[in-house]
Protein backbone atom coordinates (compact mmCIF):
# COMPACT_ATOMS: atom_id res chain seq x y z
CA UNK A 1 0.00 0.00 0.00
CA UNK A 2 1.16 3.13 -0.55
CA UNK A 3 2.48 6.17 1.78
CA UNK A 4 -0.09 8.61 0.80
CA UNK A 5 -2.98 6.21 1.95
CA UNK A 6 -1.27 4.62 4.79
CA UNK A 7 -0.86 7.65 6.14
CA UNK A 8 -4.52 8.63 5.41
CA UNK A 9 -5.93 5.61 7.07
CA UNK A 10 -3.79 5.54 10.30
CA UNK A 11 -4.47 9.68 10.82
CA UNK A 12 -8.44 8.67 10.31
CA UNK A 13 -8.41 5.93 13.08
CA UNK A 14 -5.94 7.86 15.33
CA UNK A 15 -8.14 11.06 15.05
CA UNK A 16 -11.39 8.81 15.46
CA UNK A 17 -10.07 7.68 18.60
CA UNK A 18 -9.05 11.19 20.09
CA UNK A 19 -12.04 12.60 19.27
CA UNK A 20 -13.45 9.28 21.51
CA UNK A 21 -11.11 9.58 24.10
CA UNK A 22 -11.62 13.03 25.10
CA UNK A 23 -14.99 14.14 23.91
CA UNK A 24 -16.88 11.11 25.23
CA UNK A 25 -16.90 11.96 29.12
CA UNK A 26 -18.05 15.46 28.53
CA UNK A 27 -20.70 14.68 25.91
CA UNK A 28 -21.91 11.97 28.57
CA UNK A 29 -22.16 14.11 31.23
CA UNK A 30 -23.75 17.11 28.99
CA UNK A 31 -26.24 14.75 28.45
CA UNK A 32 -27.43 13.29 31.29
CA UNK A 33 -28.14 16.90 32.77
CA UNK A 34 -30.03 17.23 30.24
CA UNK A 35 -32.67 14.81 31.69
CA UNK A 36 -34.86 13.93 33.97
CA UNK A 37 -33.81 14.18 37.45
CA UNK A 38 -32.39 10.62 38.64
CA UNK A 39 -31.67 9.34 35.43
CA UNK A 40 -28.31 8.61 34.65
CA UNK A 41 -26.36 7.34 31.45
CA UNK A 42 -24.89 4.45 32.45
CA UNK A 43 -21.68 1.98 30.86
CA UNK A 44 -21.36 2.23 27.35
CA UNK A 45 -21.21 -0.68 25.51
CA UNK A 46 -20.81 -2.26 22.17
CA UNK A 47 -20.65 -6.06 21.09
CA UNK A 48 -20.35 -6.12 24.70
CA UNK A 49 -17.02 -3.94 24.72
CA UNK A 50 -16.66 -1.38 26.75
CA UNK A 51 -16.51 2.15 25.00
CA UNK A 52 -16.15 4.69 27.73
CA UNK A 53 -14.01 2.50 30.40
CA UNK A 54 -11.23 4.27 29.04
CA UNK A 55 -12.39 7.46 27.98
CA UNK A 56 -10.28 10.67 29.38
CA UNK A 57 -12.08 11.33 32.85
CA UNK A 58 -10.17 14.81 33.69
CA UNK A 59 -7.24 16.83 32.51
CA UNK A 60 -6.13 18.25 36.18
CA UNK A 61 -3.27 15.38 36.59
CA UNK A 62 -1.47 13.31 33.64
CA UNK A 63 -2.61 9.78 35.12
CA UNK A 64 -5.77 10.99 33.84
CA UNK A 65 -5.14 12.02 30.05
CA UNK A 66 -1.83 10.29 29.47
CA UNK A 67 -2.05 6.72 29.60
CA UNK A 68 -4.68 8.21 26.48
CA UNK A 69 -2.21 10.26 24.81
CA UNK A 70 0.43 7.43 24.59
CA UNK A 71 -2.90 4.58 23.13
CA UNK A 72 -3.65 7.58 20.71
CA UNK A 73 -0.04 7.60 19.05
CA UNK A 74 1.01 4.28 19.44
CA UNK A 75 -1.72 3.61 17.50
CA UNK A 76 -1.05 5.84 15.15
CA UNK A 77 2.23 4.92 14.14
CA UNK A 78 1.30 1.06 14.40
CA UNK A 79 -1.40 1.19 12.77
CA UNK A 80 0.77 3.08 9.62
CA UNK A 81 3.33 0.27 9.33
CA UNK A 82 0.73 -2.54 9.35
CA UNK A 83 -1.16 -0.15 6.34
CA UNK A 84 2.11 0.69 4.57
CA UNK A 85 3.13 -3.28 4.96
CA UNK A 86 -0.41 -4.58 3.38
CA UNK A 87 0.94 -6.30 -0.01
CA UNK A 88 -2.82 -5.86 -1.56
CA UNK A 89 -4.99 -2.88 -1.97
CA UNK A 90 -8.04 -5.57 -1.04
CA UNK A 91 -8.57 -5.48 2.56
CA UNK A 92 -7.14 -9.43 3.56
CA UNK A 93 -8.23 -11.01 6.79
CA UNK A 94 -4.39 -11.14 8.14
CA UNK A 95 -4.04 -7.54 7.31
CA UNK A 96 -7.12 -7.16 9.67
CA UNK A 97 -5.43 -9.48 12.15
CA UNK A 98 -2.72 -7.49 12.01
CA UNK A 99 -4.54 -4.32 12.75
CA UNK A 100 -6.36 -5.63 15.56
CA UNK A 101 -3.23 -6.83 17.34
CA UNK A 102 -1.20 -3.62 16.61
CA UNK A 103 -4.02 -1.60 18.48
CA UNK A 104 -3.88 -3.96 21.16
CA UNK A 105 -0.30 -3.44 21.22
CA UNK A 106 -0.62 0.33 21.52
CA UNK A 107 -3.33 -0.40 24.75
CA UNK A 108 -0.96 -2.48 26.33
CA UNK A 109 1.75 0.14 26.51
CA UNK A 110 -0.97 2.59 27.68
CA UNK A 111 -1.93 -0.40 30.40
CA UNK A 112 1.93 -0.35 31.52
CA UNK A 113 2.81 3.43 31.49
CA UNK A 114 -0.60 4.40 33.59
CA UNK A 115 0.51 3.12 37.37
CA UNK A 116 3.94 5.39 37.20
CA UNK A 117 1.78 8.22 36.98
CA UNK A 118 -0.24 8.01 39.69
CA UNK A 119 0.19 10.59 42.42
CA UNK A 120 2.75 8.79 44.91
CA UNK A 121 3.23 5.45 42.66
CA UNK A 122 7.31 5.66 43.86
CA UNK A 123 7.02 5.73 47.58
CA UNK A 124 3.30 4.39 47.84
CA UNK A 125 3.74 0.63 48.65
CA UNK A 126 0.38 -0.88 49.52
CA UNK A 127 -0.61 -3.64 51.30
CA UNK A 128 -1.80 -6.72 50.10
CA UNK A 129 -5.28 -6.07 50.62
CA UNK A 130 -5.11 -2.53 49.25
CA UNK A 131 -3.99 -4.02 46.14
CA UNK A 132 -6.12 -6.86 46.37
CA UNK A 133 -9.13 -4.84 46.50
CA UNK A 134 -7.62 -2.26 43.83
CA UNK A 135 -7.56 -5.31 41.64
CA UNK A 136 -11.00 -6.80 42.30
CA UNK A 137 -13.16 -3.53 42.57
CA UNK A 138 -11.33 -0.85 40.13
CA UNK A 139 -12.17 -0.26 36.57
CA UNK A 140 -13.16 -2.00 34.05
CA UNK A 141 -10.76 -4.97 33.32
CA UNK A 142 -8.90 -4.05 30.22
CA UNK A 143 -10.69 -0.97 29.49
CA UNK A 144 -7.72 0.34 27.06
CA UNK A 145 -8.14 -3.58 25.63
CA UNK A 146 -11.79 -3.15 25.08
CA UNK A 147 -11.69 0.21 23.89
CA UNK A 148 -8.99 -0.90 20.85
CA UNK A 149 -11.22 -3.35 19.95
CA UNK A 150 -14.45 -1.27 19.54
CA UNK A 151 -12.53 1.17 17.32
CA UNK A 152 -10.10 -1.01 15.45
CA UNK A 153 -12.97 -1.10 12.79
CA UNK A 154 -12.61 2.91 11.65
CA UNK A 155 -9.81 2.59 9.83
CA UNK A 156 -10.78 -0.60 7.91
CA UNK A 157 -14.22 0.90 6.77
CA UNK A 158 -12.58 3.62 5.20
CA UNK A 159 -10.07 1.04 3.61
CA UNK A 160 -13.05 -0.98 2.46
CA UNK A 161 -14.39 2.10 0.63
CA UNK A 162 -11.23 3.17 -0.72
CA UNK A 163 -10.71 -0.23 -2.29
CA UNK A 164 -14.97 -0.39 -3.44
CA UNK A 165 -14.57 3.66 -4.84
CA UNK A 166 -10.95 3.00 -6.20
CA UNK A 167 -11.70 3.32 -9.96
CA UNK A 168 -13.32 6.57 -9.41
CA UNK A 169 -10.70 9.51 -10.41
CA UNK A 170 -11.48 11.69 -7.50
CA UNK A 171 -10.18 8.80 -5.03
CA UNK A 172 -7.18 7.88 -7.27
CA UNK A 173 -5.96 11.03 -7.42
CA UNK A 174 -6.85 11.71 -3.70
CA UNK A 175 -4.92 9.09 -2.49
CA UNK A 176 -2.42 8.90 -5.11
CA UNK A 177 -3.74 5.23 -6.61
CA UNK A 178 -2.09 4.25 -10.25
CA UNK A 179 -4.25 3.32 -13.07
CA UNK A 180 -5.78 0.09 -12.00
CA UNK A 181 -4.88 -0.28 -8.63
CA UNK A 182 -5.89 -3.32 -6.84
CA UNK A 183 -6.00 -5.20 -10.44
CA UNK A 184 -2.76 -6.88 -10.51
CA UNK A 185 -1.34 -6.32 -7.11
CA UNK A 186 2.59 -8.17 -7.67
CA UNK A 187 3.22 -9.66 -4.26
CA UNK A 188 6.62 -9.94 -2.59
CA UNK A 189 9.56 -12.87 -2.92
CA UNK A 190 9.30 -14.88 0.42
CA UNK A 191 12.04 -14.78 2.46
CA UNK A 192 11.73 -18.31 3.86
CA UNK A 193 11.16 -20.47 0.64
CA UNK A 194 11.79 -23.85 2.11
CA UNK A 195 9.82 -25.66 4.23
CA UNK A 196 12.90 -26.87 6.79
CA UNK A 197 13.65 -22.91 6.97
CA UNK A 198 10.23 -21.79 8.13
CA UNK A 199 10.06 -24.81 10.37
CA UNK A 200 12.99 -23.45 11.56
CA UNK A 201 12.62 -19.98 12.42
CA UNK A 202 9.44 -20.97 14.20
CA UNK A 203 11.20 -23.61 17.28
CA UNK A 204 13.72 -20.59 17.11
CA UNK A 205 10.79 -18.19 17.79
CA UNK A 206 9.29 -20.53 20.76
CA UNK A 207 12.06 -20.59 22.62
CA UNK A 208 11.54 -17.32 24.46
CA UNK A 209 7.60 -18.22 25.14
CA UNK A 210 9.08 -21.47 26.63
CA UNK A 211 11.34 -19.80 28.81
CA UNK A 212 8.68 -17.22 29.88
CA UNK A 213 5.96 -20.03 30.82
CA UNK A 214 8.71 -22.14 32.77
CA UNK A 215 9.65 -18.99 34.82
CA UNK A 216 5.63 -18.22 34.68
CA UNK A 217 4.92 -21.55 36.66
CA UNK A 218 5.33 -20.72 40.20
CA UNK A 219 2.92 -18.27 40.09
CA UNK A 220 -0.39 -18.22 37.29
CA UNK A 221 -2.71 -20.69 38.81
CA UNK A 222 -6.16 -21.59 38.98
CA UNK A 223 -8.19 -22.69 41.94
CA UNK A 224 -6.85 -22.38 45.36
CA UNK A 225 -7.78 -25.08 47.71
CA UNK A 226 -7.26 -24.40 51.02
CA UNK A 227 -8.79 -21.58 53.43
CA UNK A 228 -6.91 -18.47 53.36
CA UNK A 229 -7.45 -15.01 54.73
CA UNK A 230 -7.39 -13.53 51.10
CA UNK A 231 -9.89 -14.39 48.60
CA UNK A 232 -8.23 -17.23 46.20
CA UNK A 233 -8.58 -15.97 42.85
CA UNK A 234 -5.73 -13.73 41.97
CA UNK A 235 -2.83 -13.88 38.87
CA UNK A 236 -0.69 -14.84 41.62
CA UNK A 237 -0.90 -17.88 44.34
CA UNK A 238 -1.76 -16.07 47.40
CA UNK A 239 -0.45 -18.66 49.65
CA UNK A 240 3.16 -18.46 48.19
CA UNK A 241 2.81 -14.49 48.42
CA UNK A 242 0.38 -13.89 51.96
CA UNK A 243 3.30 -12.07 53.52
CA UNK A 244 4.12 -10.05 50.49
CA UNK A 245 3.51 -6.48 50.07
CA UNK A 246 3.40 -5.60 46.33
CA UNK A 247 4.46 -2.53 44.78
CA UNK A 248 2.28 -0.08 43.27
CA UNK A 249 3.30 -1.22 39.48
CA UNK A 250 2.81 -4.76 39.84
CA UNK A 251 -1.28 -3.91 39.55
CA UNK A 252 -0.89 -3.84 36.12
CA UNK A 253 2.39 -5.49 35.44
CA UNK A 254 1.40 -8.73 37.56
CA UNK A 255 0.45 -9.95 34.12
CA UNK A 256 3.66 -9.82 32.70
CA UNK A 257 4.89 -13.68 33.73
CA UNK A 258 1.12 -15.14 32.48
CA UNK A 259 1.70 -18.28 30.87
CA UNK A 260 2.01 -21.11 33.06
CA UNK A 261 4.20 -24.42 32.86
CA UNK A 262 4.75 -26.96 35.49
CA UNK A 263 5.37 -30.58 34.81
CA UNK A 264 3.46 -30.90 38.08
CA UNK A 265 1.04 -29.19 40.50
CA UNK A 266 1.85 -27.06 43.27
CA UNK A 267 1.25 -28.20 47.08
CA UNK A 268 -1.95 -26.15 47.38
CA UNK A 269 -3.16 -27.07 44.05
CA UNK A 270 -5.70 -29.51 42.74
CA UNK A 271 -5.35 -31.00 39.79
CA UNK A 272 -8.15 -29.48 38.43
CA UNK A 273 -6.65 -26.09 38.39
CA UNK A 274 -3.00 -27.30 37.29
CA UNK A 275 -4.85 -29.40 33.95
CA UNK A 276 -6.57 -26.06 33.41
CA UNK A 277 -3.51 -23.93 33.99
CA UNK A 278 -1.55 -25.85 31.75
CA UNK A 279 -4.01 -26.23 29.06
CA UNK A 280 -4.07 -22.15 28.80
CA UNK A 281 -0.08 -22.58 28.51
CA UNK A 282 -0.48 -25.29 25.29
CA UNK A 283 -3.63 -23.09 23.94
CA UNK A 284 -0.57 -20.07 24.45
CA UNK A 285 2.25 -22.58 22.56
CA UNK A 286 0.34 -23.79 19.62
CA UNK A 287 -1.66 -20.53 18.97
CA UNK A 288 1.92 -19.21 18.59
CA UNK A 289 3.31 -21.86 16.42
CA UNK A 290 0.68 -21.46 13.77
CA UNK A 291 0.83 -17.25 14.43
CA UNK A 292 4.47 -17.65 13.70
CA UNK A 293 4.29 -20.32 10.98
CA UNK A 294 1.85 -17.63 8.89
CA UNK A 295 4.89 -14.92 9.37
CA UNK A 296 7.47 -17.31 8.52
CA UNK A 297 5.17 -18.19 5.03
CA UNK A 298 4.91 -14.48 4.21
CA UNK A 299 7.98 -12.68 5.65
CA UNK A 300 9.99 -10.43 2.92
CA UNK A 301 13.02 -8.61 2.82
CA UNK A 302 11.96 -5.89 5.47
CA UNK A 303 13.48 -7.04 8.60
CA UNK A 304 11.85 -4.66 10.98
CA UNK A 305 8.29 -5.79 9.61
CA UNK A 306 9.25 -9.29 10.57
CA UNK A 307 10.15 -8.46 14.32
CA UNK A 308 7.21 -6.23 14.41
CA UNK A 309 5.17 -9.21 13.28
CA UNK A 310 7.04 -11.60 15.73
CA UNK A 311 5.84 -9.33 18.19
CA UNK A 312 1.94 -9.13 17.26
CA UNK A 313 2.35 -13.06 16.88
CA UNK A 314 3.03 -13.44 20.45
CA UNK A 315 0.10 -10.74 21.61
CA UNK A 316 -2.50 -12.57 19.11
CA UNK A 317 -1.83 -15.54 20.75
CA UNK A 318 -1.78 -14.45 24.58
CA UNK A 319 -4.81 -13.02 23.21
CA UNK A 320 -6.45 -16.52 22.02
CA UNK A 321 -5.28 -18.30 25.51
CA UNK A 322 -6.86 -15.39 27.23
CA UNK A 323 -10.17 -16.63 25.75
CA UNK A 324 -9.71 -20.07 26.54
CA UNK A 325 -8.57 -19.15 30.61
CA UNK A 326 -11.63 -16.45 31.07
CA UNK A 327 -14.35 -18.42 28.94
CA UNK A 328 -14.11 -21.56 28.97
CA UNK A 329 -12.19 -22.44 32.11
CA UNK A 330 -14.30 -20.46 34.36
CA UNK A 331 -16.55 -23.04 35.33
CA UNK A 332 -14.43 -25.97 36.54
CA UNK A 333 -10.94 -23.34 37.33
CA UNK A 334 -11.45 -20.34 37.59
CA UNK A 335 -8.58 -17.67 38.36
CA UNK A 336 -10.10 -14.62 39.25
CA UNK A 337 -13.80 -14.34 41.10
CA UNK A 338 -16.72 -11.76 40.78
CA UNK A 339 -17.45 -8.96 40.45
CA UNK A 340 -14.96 -8.57 37.77
CA UNK A 341 -15.14 -10.36 34.02
CA UNK A 342 -13.22 -13.36 34.18
CA UNK A 343 -12.53 -13.00 30.61
CA UNK A 344 -11.35 -9.47 30.38
CA UNK A 345 -9.21 -9.95 33.70
CA UNK A 346 -7.00 -12.94 31.62
CA UNK A 347 -7.35 -10.55 28.20
CA UNK A 348 -5.97 -7.71 30.80
CA UNK A 349 -2.99 -10.01 31.33
CA UNK A 350 -2.71 -11.17 27.81
CA UNK A 351 -2.09 -8.10 25.99
CA UNK A 352 0.08 -6.91 28.84
CA UNK A 353 2.18 -10.11 28.41
CA UNK A 354 2.41 -9.65 24.92
CA UNK A 355 3.52 -5.96 25.47
CA UNK A 356 6.52 -6.76 27.43
CA UNK A 357 7.58 -9.95 26.26
CA UNK A 358 6.82 -10.01 22.49
CA UNK A 359 9.88 -8.20 21.10
CA UNK A 360 12.06 -11.31 22.44
CA UNK A 361 9.61 -13.34 19.94
CA UNK A 362 10.70 -10.90 17.27
CA UNK A 363 14.48 -10.67 18.03
CA UNK A 364 14.15 -14.85 17.69
CA UNK A 365 12.74 -14.68 14.16
CA UNK A 366 15.04 -12.23 13.40
CA UNK A 367 18.23 -14.56 14.57
CA UNK A 368 16.45 -17.28 13.09
CA UNK A 369 16.50 -16.02 9.63
CA UNK A 370 20.22 -15.06 9.79
CA UNK A 371 21.20 -17.90 11.01
CA UNK A 372 18.66 -19.75 7.93
CA UNK A 373 20.15 -17.42 5.37
CA UNK A 374 24.29 -17.32 6.28
CA UNK A 375 23.65 -21.39 6.93
CA UNK A 376 22.00 -21.67 3.27
CA UNK A 377 24.24 -18.83 1.45
CA UNK A 378 26.26 -20.05 -1.61
CA UNK A 379 30.27 -20.35 -1.89
CA UNK A 380 32.01 -17.65 -2.80
CA UNK A 381 32.26 -17.77 -6.70
CA UNK A 382 36.63 -17.94 -5.59
CA UNK A 383 36.46 -20.82 -4.03
CA UNK A 384 34.25 -22.34 -6.74
CA UNK A 385 36.82 -21.66 -9.47
CA UNK A 386 39.79 -22.54 -7.24
CA UNK A 387 37.45 -26.04 -6.70
CA UNK A 388 37.87 -26.51 -10.61
CA UNK A 389 40.95 -26.19 -11.54
CA UNK A 390 42.43 -28.35 -8.77
CA UNK A 391 40.06 -30.65 -10.39
CA UNK A 392 41.26 -30.20 -13.81
CA UNK A 393 44.64 -30.93 -12.23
Amino acid sequence: MNRRLSMALAAYGAWSQAILLFLFDPMKRWVTGSLVTGASIGDVRVLGLSLDGFAVRGLDHAEGWLPQLVFIVSSGFLTYGVFRGAPRLKPQLRTVLALATAVLLAAGVATLVRPALEPGAGPAVPTYDEWLGRAQLGAEPAAAAQFALCTVWLPVVLWFLVWRWRHWPPVRAFFGLPEGAGASDELPVPLLAAARERRDLVYAALVPLVLLAVAGGPFLRHTNVRPSSVPTSITFDPDRLAPYSPPALVDEWSGLLYPALRLRPLDTERAAGWIATLAVCVVLLVATAVALHSVARHATVMRGRLFMQGWYATLLAAVAAAVVDGWLLQWFAPRRAEPVSPLWVAVGDAVRFGTAWGWATGLACLGAVLLVKRRGAPAAPGADVAEEQLNDA
